[in-house]
């Protein structure tokens, strides 16, 4: 199995693996957003502690959303299983595009954001492979297997009863550390500066395989490591891991960007421009437009996109290798 089907077979949240474990209670403070080109962050407390004992994921789940805590037993973690491609079956791509998600603005949020995260979701995956996974909220960190463990940022949940994501901050019974919740705070400022009402609706009516567009876009204005669908049994647990631990911040390899930009031109509706645009200078490349030719420097490295009458890339090409 390649790189490519084995980071859609563990995002995809199919079938359950651990749930989330004990922790406080959320905090109500307002967010505070950001610009598309300033990147969420905040001060995050307490210090990641790599030596710190992992609770016991043991949940009783709370009709989809994230769960709420019960006493600590044995964690349970179901072995890994083959998972179907998210975007592999017709039936899901035909599927009615729910109107948070065909909203413009989120487009242009999505295109110039995913490049990125993309990029850097592709070394998460591939760091983490198949493990099992499980979480403590009261310390923010999630642990796959027995050797890896992250500080984590809870943005919400996914709910397989009703069909909708809710945010972390509109779920009062949710018992997470305020500390782990301070992203979602701040992209819901971000979505209304925006104008975004994904971000700013506590609870909206999605597709499962939506929950990677707000992944994307969150891990691209936070700069994280990458993104985390975690299905508990009842629902979904969307988590960004923080890149301070283990995991560049930044991907170096140039020879990456034709295949990071054909993965997400051919599965997500972007601006192929805007996409380009935000990408190739993140990765280091120097931008030169040309009429419909976008034309990208870095180095040795040349990559050079052709653009048709509709703005889509027509053909992507270029001398490219490692730095």
């Amino acid at each position: 199995m390649g790189l490519w089907q084995k980071l859609f077979g563990w995002l995809n949240p199919s079938a359950p693996t651990a749930a989330p474990a004990e922790t406080p209670s959320p905090h109500p403070a307002a967010a505070t957003g950001a610009a598309p080109h300033d990147p969420v962050r905040g001060t995050r407390e307490p210090a990641f502690d790599p030596t710190a004992e992992l609770a016991a994921p043991v949940v009783t789940p709370n009709a989809g959303d994230v769960p709420v805590a019960v006493a600590a037993q044995p964690a349970v973690e179901a072995a890994p299983s083959p998972q179907a491609d998210l975007f592999e079956a017709a039936a899901a791509r035909d599927a009615e595009i729910p109107p948070a998600i065909a909203d413009p603005a989120l487009r242009e949020a999505l295109s110039a954001y995913a490049g990125m995260a993309w990029d850097r979701q592709l070394d998460f995956a591939e760091k983490v492979g198949d493990r099992a996974w499980s979480a403590d909220t009261a310390q923010g960190l999630i642990a796959f297997g027995d050797d890896l463990r992250f500080r984590m940022q809870v943005l919400g949940s996914y709910s397989f009863q009703s069909g909708t994501w809710l945010w972390i901050w509109a779920h009062t019974q949710a018992e997470v550390a305020p500390a782990f919740t301070e992203v979602a705070r701040q992209l819901q400022g971000f979505g209304a500066a925006k104008n975004l009402e994904l971000f700013t609706q506590p609870r909206t009516a999605l597709r499962q395989e939506d929950l990677h567009v707000i992944g994307l876009i969150a891990a691209g204005a936070d700069n994280s490591a990458g993104y985390y669908l975690g299905n508990y049994g009842e629902g979904i647990l969307l988590a960004l891991i923080d890149p301070d631990h283990g995991l560049p911040s930044t991907a170096p390899k140039p020879e990456r960007v034709p295949t990071v930009v054909s993965q997400l031109i051919s599965d997500f509706e972007l601006d192929h421009r805007v996409l380009l645009q935000h990408y190739l200078p993140a990765k280091g490349f120097s931008v030169q437009e040309t009429g419909s030719r976008i034309t990208g420097q870095h180095g040795a490295n040349r990559i050079v996109a052709d653009l048709d009458s509709l703005g889509r890339i027509s053909a992507i090409s270029g001398s490219l290798g490692p730095v």
